[in-house]
């Protein structure tokens, strides 16, 4: 809760050691931390309060400055942010009239202190963002094109006594937790996106509030979920002109003139300045501003060649910076699916079947920005007179050519299209195969989900690890027997109902719910994710019923080349008879990383 300003009655003496009340806090000095902003002293400050109920004690951040300081301008944000989550809360705030400062410790009584705060130099400051004398602007007019960091020194700018002040105190920043802290080990590009893409956030939010950052102080950033900010007072009102230039290791550089009116493009420098740190585990040098050096990370080094542009023109606006961070960062977690694929179909041997009944498919595109979609079907058709090769081409061509809305978003949407497009197949082959109908397996995979759908006997399974599953269920008489206790499988294997199907499609004019098999059958969701290196195959009873699963495992596990692994099974399934046509299609997911 933020105090309204009052006023002190007597000289108010900053230095360590010291304790006086703020409104409802004592405060004891406890150090001095420096000049993080100009014009503005930093100290570290223990603070104790005591209510009716409560006595606490909390480390605390004490900041004093001139009314006119970066603390003024501090106020005016806060007021215009309110209670935004981004900014760490504010205990109180005063005006006091009659302040002294002692930021070295030298334990001077007040009158002392005002005469030695008069006349001592200037001391070397640990400032991040400091105001450049007159003289240094001076220099930097005549030298325009080059800034020598020995030129302007940093100086620690100390306010004159008995002048009006303002005091803001707040908790301070765990130090194990700040931005200062984390920048300084190693992190992955992620997450340093999503910690630049949180800043960047901030600085557009204030923004649109008119307002711009132009430097950051990572010491007085607390990492959270959100970040949090404790000192706002590198903020300026857009369109402000300094009257004396900043230098910083997060300043733009125009911003050491002083003389460019406050803009957008200097908070897009700031963010840029931060990931370049962020990347490169050191901060921009004066030296690097011209010629730039970033790592050649692909979209990451577009950004930060476009945010630290000396053009600022060229700069990034934040709102797109920000998409641009936001986007980048997606495709960066985001795995990068690659499928290998193989097939191989073939009429047999028998005497009986001079047509290939079986049909199959792969399509591939591109569903949204991010998102890959692979489907894969086989058909088995049945009938006589090329019945069954009409059902099997007429379904696996309705699965391959229906349109994906790229507006879906869940799997439940990508489960309703895989039933709608079995019940146009199942009334496509139902009014134009007489006496005919076909199985159909199908796989759709959106990224690394993979869902199915399945009628039929013709099977999915799935290669993982050494290990094989069968994702579809078997839609037959001899099945249901198996299953039910009735026969075993050893006497499936040569059992005269053996080709006698359950379900499949073209036998009646609309599917019943449920008559669609999805994963649900034999996992517990609609759909599983995919892993590296994860196999799977489709094939028609062809296949399955001359290669057992066991052989399947060991052939594509002895076959690093997809398609060797195909012909090798099916050159099996022609050795030992093939009394069916076969088809057998293998898809082999390759995950690879970002760059």
């Amino acid at each position: 809760m933020t105090s309204q300003p009052t006023e002190t009655a007597k000289t108010l003496v900053i230095q360590e050691n010291n304790s006086f009340p703020i409104e409802n806090y004592q405060v004891e000095v406890l150090s001095y931390l420096g000049q993080y902003t100009a014009d503005v002293y930093y100290f570290k400050v223990q603070i104790a309060t005591t209510t009716a109920d409560t006595e606490f004690s909390h480390l605390g951040l004490l900041r004093v400055g001139s009314v006119s300081s970066g603390l003024s301008r501090e106020l005016q944000l806060r007021q215009a942010l309110g209670d935004y989550k981004m900014m760490a809360e504010l205990l109180a705030h005063t005006t006091a009239e009659d302040v002294i400062i002692n930021p070295h410790s030298l334990n001077l009584q007040p009158e002392e202190q005002q005469n030695h705060e008069t006349e001592q130099d200037s001391q070397p400051s640990v400032n991040t963002e400091n105001l450049l004398t007159d003289d240094a602007n001076n220099e930097l007019d005549n030298n325009a094109n080059y800034l020598e960091e020995e030129y302007y020194p940093e100086k620690e700018i100390i306010s004159e006594a008995s002048t009006s002040k303002l005091i803001l105190l707040s908790y301070l920043p765990d130090e194990a937790k700040t931005l200062d802290t984390w920048l300084k080990t190693d992190h992955s590009l992620e997450e340093s996106l999503f910690i630049i893409g949180q800043i960047c956030q901030f600085l557009r939010y204030v923004y649109q509030r008119n307002w711009c950052f132009v430097s950051i102080i990572p010491q007085l950033m607390q990492m959270g979920t959100p970040i949090q900010f404790f000192d706002l007072s590198s903020a300026y009102l857009n369109g402000e002109i300094l009257p004396s230039g900043l230098l910083g290791d997060y300043c733009c550089p125009e911003l050491a003139y002083g003389k460019n009116p406050i803009h957008e493009s200097m908070s897009s420098y700031t963010v840029g300045a931060l990931l370049y740190h962020c990347i490169h585990q050191q901060p921009l040098s004066p030296e690097q501003i011209i010629d730039l050096k970033i790592s050649p990370i692909p979209k990451v080094y577009q950004i930060l060649k476009i945010c630290l542009s000396v053009i600022p023109q060229e700069r990034f606006p934040l709102s797109q910076l920000l998409s641009i961070l936001v986007e980048t960062r997606q495709e960066i977690s985001t795995p990068k699916i690659q499928w290998d694929i193989a097939s191989r179909s073939t009429v047999g041997l028998s005497t009986n079947r001079l047509h290939n009944e079986d049909n199959y498919g792969v399509r591939q595109q591109q569903v949204s920005y991010l998102e890959t979609m692979l489907l894969a079907v086989v058909a088995d058709g049945m009938g006589g007179m090329s019945q069954g090769e009409l059902a099997s081409k007429l379904a696996v061509k309705i699965a391959l050519e229906e349109p994906i809305s790229a507006d879906f978003k869940t799997i439940n949407q990508y489960h309703e299209w895989l039933i709608s497009v079995f019940q146009k197949a199942n009334e496509s082959v139902a009014n134009h195969v007489k006496d005919g109908g076909t199985t159909l397996s199908l796989i759709l995979a959106i990224a690394q989900q993979l869902m199915i759908a399945h009628v039929g006997d013709s099977r999915i399974y799935l290669l993982r690890q050494g290990e094989i599953y069968q994702l579809s269920e078997d839609h037959s008489l001899i099945a249901m027997l198996v299953a039910s206790g009735q026969i075993t499988e050893a006497e499936s294997v040569d059992h005269p109902d053996r080709n006698v199907l359950t379900k499949f499609l073209g036998s009646k004019s609309r599917l019943s719910d449920g008559y669609v098999q999805d994963l649900r059958r034999t996992h517990q969701e609609l759909s599983i994710t995919l892993e590296n290196e994860d196999i799977l195959l489709l094939c028609s009873d062809g296949v399955w019923d001359l290669v057992t699963k066991e052989e399947l495992t060991d052939i594509f596990q002895n076959h690093q080349n997809l398609q060797l692994a195909v012909d090798q099974s099916i050159k099996q399934v022609i050795k030992r008879g093939a009394s069916d046509n076969a088809t057998l299609v293998a898809l082999k997911c390759c995950i690879a990383q970002y760059g």
